[in-house]
């Protein structure tokens, strides 16, 4: 399984940030919430790799698409304690008879519908938005659900949203504050992108490879024009502490997995996980 969209972005940024010599300001709540991040994705390593190295003891081993369904579960799992502990430390109990749709758009934003009163649904967007990076996960999440079900990623869709949050967190920009000049080059950037350009036509540089991959895509989106491009998103189930697929045919909720358990080795790792 290929590594997810934002572990991917925040290696590279924050590579590209010590290059640059280019710090962001942070507060206490938002350290410790990328601690838990990061602890979570390092969890869900582990877990997958315990049930890949089965066969130590002689018994058999997942191939690879076993192992892509099988970190989709522990992924799943881990969102869903996510989502659900973030609610409990908010003080925010969905009753019996509450469920909610998990909406989340271009911009990694997320925003809530279902059966409760409009102060309550503020009050979950409050928490959920809370949650660093939590938005992009999700919406990694859906893409790699589709992909079991047999819908391809939009590259188009994607590269438009990987180089906004490029443009986001490298520079405070969105895709709508540049453009490109009759001769190609971008322009109405400012002084972050700038140098991150220069950083791209440096052959010294140990990041330029990367620089100029991140600009060429932002290149690419520009020329096609943004607008013309569909955005990135997503929507969830939500209701007794699972995030639930909508509209697929094979999900990984709780009450969704018995397609997978067909497969024995699944079966063992997911009961016994």
């Amino acid at each position: 399984m290929n590594i997810r969209d934002t572990v991917k972005l925040t290696l590279f940024t924050e590579k590209l940030k010590d290059s640059l010599s280019y710090k962001q300001q942070s507060n206490t709540k938002r350290s410790e919430s990328e601690a838990v991040a990061k602890k979570d994705t390092l969890t869900i390593s582990k877990q997958a790799e315990e049930a890949q190295k089965n066969g130590q003891s002689g018994k058999p081993r997942m191939n690879g698409a076993q192992f892509a369904i099988y970190s989709l579960y522990v992924d799943r799992q881990r969102l869903s304690s996510t989502i659900e502990e973030t609610l409990s430390e908010n003080g925010i109990t969905l009753a019996e008879n509450e469920s909610i749709q998990i909406h989340i758009d271009e911009k990694n934003n997320i925003t809530v519908e279902g059966t409760l009163d409009d102060q309550k649904r503020v009050q979950i967007e409050k928490a959920l938005n809370g949650v660093e990076q939590l938005g992009a996960r999700l919406l990694s999440h859906s893409d790699y659900v589709g992909e079991q079900n047999g819908k391809p990623v939009d590259k188009a869709a994607y590269e438009k949203w990987h180089v906004n949050e490029f443009l986001k967190t490298m520079a405070g920009l969105t895709l709508s504050d540049v453009s490109l000049n009759e001769a190609g080059d971008i322009i109405g950037g400012n002084e972050k992108l700038e140098k991150v350009m220069q950083a791209a036509a440096n052959p010294k540089s140990d990041l330029d490879r990367s620089c100029r991959s991140m600009l060429k895509k932002l290149k690419n989106v520009l020329a096609k024009g943004p607008d013309t491009i569909p955005d990135r998103s997503a929507t969830f189930g939500y209701s007794g502490g699972t995030l639930m697929d909508l509209n697929v045919s094979k999900g990984f909720s709780t009450g969704e997995l018995e397609e997978w358990l067909d497969d024995p080795l699944l079966r063992k790792a997911i009961l016994n996980g």
